[in-house]
């Protein structure tokens, strides 16, 4: 048995955590299947909105504002890839390993990223950079307030973990 893993008779609250888990990865496939079965029967909502504009078809969609798209849904699909591969830890009983610290650390990487490029949307749009607005929009961004308390999340686990592999080693 992994030493991380901890038995589920052992810990009720343990238990909560991996039908939550299970539960929330029901939750995801679902969200997925249903969302493609929707994009597969084109029922794509007309008009198509990026940033603060409104297109009528993927072709009157300026290559900038393509590109800045492609890469927010890179990042968002990225996110949702490694909340998917913490909550399958979560479900065998893996709380505290090197590799959930890693996940979390990730996400809060990734939403800091997402938050840089949802606050330069102002320079897709209209093509230069708009000096004032630009830094603060980043500064300002809830994104990079929510990842840079991700990662401090994930530094704290971290020293948990560590404290806690110490605790093992000790007699």
């Amino acid at each position: 048995m992994n030493t991380n893993e901890i038995p589920r008779k052992a810990n009720p609250r343990l238990g909560r955590i991996k039908q939550l888990s299970h539960f929330l990865k029901l939750l995801f496939w679902i969200y997925f299947v249903v969302l493609g079965l929707a994009l597969a029967a084109g029922q794509v909502v007309m008009p198509i909105h990026v940033g603060h504009q409104a297109f009528g078809s993927l072709r009157e969609i300026p290559a900038g504002l393509k590109i800045y798209e492609a890469f927010r849904c890179a990042l968002y699909l990225l996110a949702v890839v490694v909340f998917y591969r913490l909550l399958n830890l979560y479900e065998k009983g893996i709380i505290f390993s090197a590799e959930n610290v890693s996940h979390i650390r990730r996400l809060g990487e990734l939403a800091v990223f997402y938050g840089v490029v949802t606050a330069c949307l102002p320079v897709f749009e209209s093509g230069g950079i708009p000096w004032p607005i630009l830094p603060m929009n980043i500064l300002f961004s809830p994104w990079l307030i929510v990842g840079c308390l991700t990662i401090i999340i994930a530094w704290i686990m971290d020293e948990g973990r560590k404290i806690q592999e110490e605790q093992e080693l000790t007699v």
